[in-house]
């Protein structure tokens, strides 16, 4: 059974807009950072092989330019405070200015 992914989500949104992620990068995104999935998990949970999640990831972390899982995990965790803290209007405005 698949968890639900809330597409809603403002930290989420806000990486689609701010970094030109497809739904399916959001969706991996999603996974890792909220479940703590494994490649693997995340592979079965998309029905998509182990090796596709790999090249999903390395496309996320090229268009947002960093080179390490723990840079995009500590991006998101700065995106979720800035949408706590600002509102998600205001952070759209801070985040595209660049928070790296």
């Amino acid at each position: 059974m698949k968890p639900m992914i809330s597409e809603k989500s403002d930290v989420l949104l806000q990486f689609y807009s701010n970094y030109g992620l497809t739904q399916r990068e959001i969706e991996i995104i999603s996974l890792l950072a909220t479940y703590g999935y494994t490649n693997k998990e995340i592979a079965e949970n998309c029905c998509i092989s182990e090796k596709t999640v790999k090249i999903h990831l390395a496309n996320i972390m090229g268009k947002i330019g960093i080179g390490s899982m723990r840079k995009l995990l500590a991006l998101l965790l700065q995106q979720a405070l800035l949408v706590s803290r600002l509102g998600a209007s205001e952070s759209v405005r801070v985040a595209s200015v660049g928070i790296r």
